[in-house]
């Protein structure tokens, strides 16, 4: 039984208790925390998935806030090999809470600079590092100017890591896991055109260009065994990720309701905050909407659409139907939007489960 099952079931025995079982509380509450630490701190995500691709959802926010959603973040489970794209704030609590190993994190992707997607970097490489007493640092793969913010980012901890040594030695944490390595790539220019980055065990990983201006921004194309996922980053529509996506199994793709949008940007318009009413206007113009989302998946021959990074928020049940809908009306395949939690598979026999797999 899963953590929060377990929760569940203590409330249900203080009712079932009645007020004597106030006085009682905390020893129930910790024997059950026990049991459910227990099971919680044996578990590998990767054992309970069959063998083929595997979409992890680990953050499916934006910078706007939202209790629900961490940031910009898709863990890929490519038969035994864990690689990570984009690493928002949260997202390395979300991989936790899902059973996910961050120790046997093989790279990190970044599909480009902005700080949603970068600013749970530094916590994905602490997780790495220190859970599993990592040898290696986490390896950051990106665009131009990865290595810059790499660079900052060991800088600003690198006090820290000091002390986490000194508070638990080199046998738990070793010098040399501590922090992250980068590696740049030059960006693709001409659509169609892809830089292959990864090719080993059956597994292969290409990038390409989105239209995200003035950004350098990618999308990344992952295969394994006859089966794929593209991933879209951050973009307005962009005929090169069409290109990239054909034939796909899955495209994750980024998503902006301009019908939403308009209401946050009255919103804010009558309240005289007349900078955050010209952001909300300016975002149209470098992220995708759902309709445009399901042109580039009918287009592509897609086989399913997950929509994430969801903008703006959605904090009450049933507007994520706004989203659907709208990609519904260009797209005639499954769309799902992605909950942090979620994972959508692609077995090696075929066709396509979405499961849930948040512990709390």
């Amino acid at each position: 039984m899963k953590a929060r099952a377990w929760l569940g079931a203590l409330a249900a025995l203080l009712i079932a208790a009645g007020a004597g079982a106030y006085f009682f509380r905390g020893e129930i509450a910790t024997r059950i925390f026990e049991r459910s630490v227990r099971q919680a701190v044996g578990e590998n995500l990767r054992a309970e998935l069959p063998d083929g691709l595997h979409a992890i959802f680990c953050g499916t926010g934006s910078p706007l806030p939202d209790r629900t959603r961490a940031g910009p973040c898709l863990a890929v489970l490519a038969g035994q090999h864990l690689f990570v794209f984009d690493a928002g704030d949260g997202s390395s609590e979300t991989l936790q809470l899902m059973g996910v190993q961050q120790n046997e994190i093989e790279a990190l992707f970044l599909t480009h600079l902005h700080s949603d997607h970068i600013d749970g970097l530094d916590t994905v490489a602490l997780q790495h590092w220190a859970s599993g007493a990592s040898r290696e640092q986490l390896n950051v793969i990106g665009p131009t100017g990865t290595a810059r913010v790499v660079a900052g980012l060991n800088e600003a901890y690198a006090i820290d890591q000091g002390y986490r040594l000194a508070h638990h030695g080199p046998d738990v944490m070793p010098p040399s896991g501590a922090g992250m390595h980068a590696a740049e790539f030059a960006l693709p220019l001409a659509d169609g055109e892809e830089l292959e980055l990864l090719n080993k065990d059956g597994v292969r990983i290409v990038t390409f260009r989105v239209m995200h201006t003035p950004t350098e921004a990618v999308g990344y194309r992952i295969e394994y065994a006859d089966r794929s996922i593209t991933i879209s980053g951050d973009t307005s529509r962009s005929a090169s990720l069409t290109q990239a996506a054909q034939g796909t199994d899955l495209l994750v793709h980024e998503a902006i309701s301009p019908r939403l949008d308009a209401i946050m940007h009255d919103a804010s318009q009558a309240a005289g905050r007349d900078n955050v009413s010209a952001i909300f206007n300016d975002i149209l113009d470098y992220h995708t909407s759902p309709e445009d989302a399901g042109h580039v998946a009918q287009q592509a021959g897609a086989g399913a659409l997950a929509l994430t990074h969801l903008l703006p928020q959605t904090p009450i049940p049933g507007l994520t139907d706004t989203f659907v809908q709208a990609a519904k009306s260009a797209y005639d395949g499954p769309v799902f939007v992605a909950r942090d939690g979620d994972v959508i598979s692609l077995p090696l026999t075929g066709g396509i489960l979405r499961s849930h797999h948040l512990r709390f």
